[in-house]
C-alpha cells in the first residue's frame, strides 16, 4: 500500500510506502515527509478514516501552547466533501498515473517491500522530472521541472550502481533495473499522451 502526496505549491509528488493504512501508519509517514520536504501548512486529502482519526488526533493537541513554547504552527486539514473523488482532480490524476504505469510494466510481479519502496522512489522521481515549462527548441535553455525545485543537486542517478557490468549483477537487480528503465521511457507518452 502506497500514499502519494501532492506539493500543491508545485506540481510535484512524494511517495510513501506503508504497510498498511492505519492511522499510526499515517502519522509516521507523516512525520518521514515532513522530515524529508518539510513541514506543510495545509494538508488537502481525501476522507479516508485514517486522515480522519489523525486530523482528530492534531485537533486534540494545544496549539497555543505549543505556538507559545516553539515557532512550530497548526497544520491545517482540508477535506473534499465526500464521496466526490473529482474534487481532488489534482492529485488524482497522478495516482491514476502511476497505477496505471505500475500495473503495466510490473504486471503480476512480486516484489520485496524495499524493492517495491524503491520503485516508488524511482516513479516519484520520474515524475518529478517531467517539464512544467515550454521545451523550447534552444538547446541551452532547460525546461523547468519539479525535481528542480525540490533539491540543490540535480543529479538523479547513481552513477556506481548504474555502470556496473551487468554480467556481474544479480538477476533481481537487473531485473528492478528493466522495471526502472521500462517507466523511465514509458512514461512521457503516458503523461504526455
Amino acid at each position: 500500500m502506497g500514499r502519494l502526496v501532492h506539493l500543491c505549491s508545485l506540481p510535484a509528488i512524494h511517495l510513501e510506502l506503508v504497510t498498511s493504512l492505519t492511522t499510526d501508519k499515517f502519522l509516521f509517514s507523516l512525520r518521514r515527509f515532513i522530515a524529508r520536504r518539510g513541514r506543510p501548512s495545509i494538508i488537502y486529502t481525501d476522507n479516508d478514516s485514517n486522515f480522519k482519526r489523525s486530523n482528530q488526533a492534531f485537533n486534540k493537541v494545544d496549539w497555543n501552547k505549543i505556538k507559545d513554547d516553539t515557532s512550530v504552527s497548526r497544520i491545517q486539514w482540508k477535506f473534499i466533501p465526500p464521496s466526490s473523488p473529482w474534487w481532488g482532480g489534482f492529485w488524482e490524476r497522478l495516482i491514476g498515473l502511476l497505477k496505471t504505469i505500475l500495473r503495466k510494466f510490473l504486471g503480476k510481479a512480486s516484489l520485496r517491500y524495499e524493492e517495491f519502496s524503491t520503485i516508488l522512489c524511482d516513479c516519484e522521481n520520474i515524475i518529478n522530472s517531467r517539464p512544467i515549462t515550454y521545451i523550447s527548441e534552444n538547446l541551452e535553455l532547460e525546461p523547468l521541472t519539479p525535481a528542480m525545485f525540490l533539491r540543490d543537486i540535480q543529479e538523479s542517478g547513481i552513477p556506481d550502481l548504474d555502470q556496473i557490468d551487468s554480467t556481474s549483477l544479480q538477476k533481481r537487480f537487473l531485473y528492478r533495473l528493466k522495471h526502472r528503465e521500462d517507466l523511465r521511457k514509458r512514461f512521457p507518452s503516458e503523461y504526455l499522451g
